[in-house]
């Protein structure tokens, strides 16, 4: 019995753990950066349960071509089509969805064709999901997937060739799904170094302790919408010495502890803090695999360990966090040493 009851607290722990909601301030900070790549976009919120089980659309502009396939049935229930000219907005004060508050108030200053949701519930089979939903109608998903779905979610969007602008856990940067898309250049981290807080079913809200904090869901946007910091060259100052830098026992890379400490003159493999992510120009930088698929098996205090690095420490072994391993494309030598 008390096995039974620990699988059902499980479960329902992880149904009320994959239900977070976006805060309108995280989207009204993040979204205004990818403006004029809205524009003229058909944009689909596509797991958005609170607002509608089926492909509706909130807004299209005056311009949009009114494809009957946007429609589903071919029509909107208790919306008049031609009364409106074409220009289908839901009552504002009845949104639920941040996301649709946002993209509908800003519609026609970002010159957005038409935005639409839809959603389905788990538990009564109800509506749409976001694998059966014909994404050739759409140019841009915006939405926060259930996290337990993520992996499968990005690789629906992959799947469909269709830019996206979502939000998921940190982790995910380590699913063997996801991070083959950010090693070949095809998904990248939103602007945000994190999120504001996150509402919950109940009502109640989840939120960072303080700027620098950590929200208690640890999330970030993923996209493969441009962002600017891919095209900044980052600047490195430090230079190499073996001092500085130790190399892992069970791994041939050097410990590079934060960003700004990336020495510009080494060749070798680097293990940088995920952080780095947000720094990342791809002209500048490869990346090699995240430190828990490059780990080799070592022993420590008699116990065989796998899937992280470890240093040697005042003669301690040490266990380091998860990072990222990458090389310099362009390391630079000192003249003196190449003399």
């Amino acid at each position: 019995m008390a096995s039974n009851h620990n699988k059902a607290l499980n479960n329902a722990i992880r149904e009320r753990d994959a239900e977070y909601y976006t805060l309108y301030n995280d989207i009204a900070a993040e979204l205004p950066h990818y403006k004029d790549q809205l524009k003229g976009k058909r944009i689909i919120c596509p797991c958005d349960w609170d607002e509608s089980y089926n492909e509706e659309i909130v807004f299209m502009s005056e311009t949009a071509v009114n494809h009957q396939r946007m429609f589903g049935n071919g029509s909107i229930k208790n919306l008049d089509i031609p009364a409106s000219k074409q220009r289908i907005e839901k009552e504002f004060s009845l949104i639920k969805c941040n996301f649709i508050k946002f993209l509908v108030s800003h519609a026609e200053a970002y010159d957005i064709a038409s935005i639409s949701v839809s959603g389905y519930n788990p538990q009564t089979g109800e509506g749409v999901r976001f694998q059966d939903i014909d994404y050739s109608k759409y140019d841009l998903v915006i939405t926060n997937p259930p996290f337990d779905q993520f992996a499968e979610f990005i690789e629906t969007m992959f799947c469909h060739q269709i830019k996206f602008l979502v939000i998921g856990p940190l982790l995910a940067i380590k699913y063997s799904t996801v991070f083959p898309h950010i090693k070949k250049n095809e998904l990248w981290l939103g602007y945000a170094k994190q999120m504001i807080g996150f509402n919950r079913p109940d009502g109640s809200s989840l939120l960072s302790k303080n700027p620098e904090g950590s929200v208690p869901r640890a999330c970030k946007w993923y996209t493969n919408l441009d962002v600017n910091y891919r095209h900044d060259k980052l600047i490195l100052t430090e230079k190499f010495s073996t001092g500085n830098y130790p190399k892992f026992l069970n791994y041939d890379a050097i410990h590079v502890s934060r960003v700004v400490n990336i020495p510009y003159d080494y060749e070798g493999e680097m293990s940088v803090p995920i952080s780095f992510l947000q720094k990342y120009n791809p002209e500048q930088f490869e990346f090699v695999d995240v430190s828990s698929k490059l780990a080799r098996p070592i022993v420590v205090d008699g116990k065989r360990k796998t899937s992280c690095f470890y240093l040697e420490d005042s003669g301690r072994t040490k266990r380091m966090f998860d990072s990222l391993v990458i090389r310099n494309l362009h390391p630079i030598k000192d003249e003196v040493e190449a003399l």
